[in-house]
């Protein structure tokens, strides 16, 4: 499996081109050959247009474009050195300033799937019988958008675009920006088909809960290679807590801020700060725990956990009632059900298991584990799967995994990886000191990620033993926590 961050072929052309045209004008004579280099330059630019399309990382380019096509005619040979030198420098930064935007936010390549299926999509909105707590009417029910990916044989026509406008909008509402910053992402190409029908015979569920306050359905690289492998994954839009969400009459509900405010006050804040005080000063485990067992239990994220883990079942309680009219009916083995999250979606997942019987096995990824999973045990498969954290950073889960048997537990880490390696971000954005991500090549942290996902649950649903020495041995990065 591959991953490739890229700039498109003309893209290069035009930026390589770029980079030599301030030399061209301050060094070359104006004659036939001078012309002829801007003449194919132009050229370019247009081959770029119609073939590319435009985006707004290379408007730095096309401004020194402009720039330089105003210089192209002038002499420099008489200029004074200082006013030479100044137009040097500016053109320096200008060309510098046109290769770094592309490079950081690439029109990205995803991971090829490498299963026998390819990949299909479809949305469903869930009206539940919960109670919305994100509005001020008590009888208001919560409702959330979930995405259908599936297992298809030979799908034909176009994949989808990536990344649908509720999830684009969240992102550029999350960070303040325009809406249109993300329509270059029209650009990027999924392997994820629209409103297939699903392959033959029945494929083993998976649910799947996003991060608090991302994009529900940012997570192609991992998803897609997964379902490729033969499994329906739900992936749940956990509405008002993703960064954003569309409905099926097309309206679009944002993060939550105030919300968030109102329950994550004052109280919680001085309850983090106290815990995580007392956490560092502690020398010996049971005084670590000591420190932070209160908040484990009751900080605002135990919350999040269990309303996610009510939203987890809930599918699973549609799933069991969907009539022969769904697309989903007659392909899914409800005796071979998985949770699977990242994040805060990691913790829901922990709790999930403990409440929902019909859960078999689940795996957390990179989530502190919040709620009463430190006063329980769990009889079932059950993995930790986490990003490479600073020794210095706070271990949630060493203490609310305690209880649990190595016979049925499991916890892994991938060196050099961080939180946002678990999702696209890394993709997204090609700057490991902005998205988070650590220093590990992404194709092999989601290589490690997709294949420890499918193994552990293939092995669970056949009876088998998770051969974790043997994916160890094979990815030098994956280690067992001890």
């Amino acid at each position: 499996m591959f991953v490739e961050k890229r700039m498109r072929p003309f893209e290069v052309i035009l930026l390589v081109l770029l980079s030599s045209l301030p030399f061209i004008i301050f060094l070359v004579k104006l004659t036939f050959k001078r012309i002829f280099c801007i003449v194919g330059f132009i050229f370019c630019i247009l081959l770029h247009l119609i073939f590319e399309g435009y985006r707004w990382q290379m408007i730095p380019a096309y401004f020194l474009i402009l720039l330089m096509s105003l210089l192209i005619n002038r002499e420099f040979k008489k200029t004074n050195k200082t006013s030479k030198v100044l137009v040097s420098i500016f053109s320096i930064i200008l060309v510098s300033i046109s290769w770094i935007i592309p490079l950081v936010f690439p029109v990205f390549k995803l991971p090829n799937p490498t299963g026998h299926f390819h990949v299909a999509s479809q949305y469903i909105q869930l009206k539940t019988n919960l109670q919305d707590v994100f509005s001020d009417n008590e009888d208001s029910k919560r409702s959330f958008m979930v995405k259908v990916w599936y297992p298809v044989d030979e799908p034909d026509g176009e994949t989808e675009k990536y990344l649908d406008k509720g999830n684009r909008v969240g992102f550029t509402s999350k960070y303040q920006l325009p809406e249109s910053t993300l329509n270059y992402l029209d650009y990027v190409d999924t392997h994820t088909y629209n409103n297939k029908s699903v392959a033959k015979g029945k494929f083993p569920v998976l649910i799947f809960s996003h991060g608090l306050n991302s994009e529900a359905f940012g997570y192609y690289a991992i998803l897609e290679e997964i379902v490729s492998h033969g499994f329906i994954v739900i992936n749940i839009n956990h509405t008002y807590e993703s960064s954003g969400s569309q409905f099926s009459d097309h309206e679009i509900k944002l993060y939550d801020k105030s919300f968030d405010l109102k329950t994550n006050d004052q109280e919680m804040q001085t309850m983090a700060w106290t815990a995580s005080q007392a956490y560092n000063k502690a020398v010996t485990d049971s005084e670590k725990f000591e420190a932070i067992e209160d908040l484990i239990l009751d900080y605002v994220a135990a919350d999040i956990s269990e309303r996610w883990s009510d939203d987890i079942s809930f599918v699973i309680d549609y799933l069991n009632q969907i009539d022969s009219n769904s697309f989903l009916k007659s392909h899914m083995d409800l005796s071979k059900i998985g949770a699977f999250g990242h994040s805060q979606g990691g913790s829901a997942v922990g709790l999930a298991m403990l409440n929902d019987d019909r859960i078999q096995a689940g795996v957390n990824l990179d989530g502190a584990q919040w709620g009463n999973m430190v006063n329980s045990t769990l009889q079932k498969p059950f993995m930790l799967l986490s990003s490479d954290w600073d020794k210095n950073h706070m271990d949630i889960n060493k203490f609310s995994y305690q209880s649990l048997e190595n016979a049925t537990y499991k916890s892994l880490f991938i060196e050099n990886s961080g939180h946002s390696n678990f999702m696209d971000i890394p993709l997204m954005v090609n700057l490991p000191i902005v998205n988070e991500a650590g220093s590990i090549d992404p194709l092999k942290s989601y290589s490690i990620i997709t294949q420890l996902v499918i193994n552990f649950f293939n092995q669970h649903f056949e009876n088998t033993h998770l051969k974790i020495d043997n994916l160890i041995e094979e990815y030098d990065k994956m280690k067992l926590k001890k």
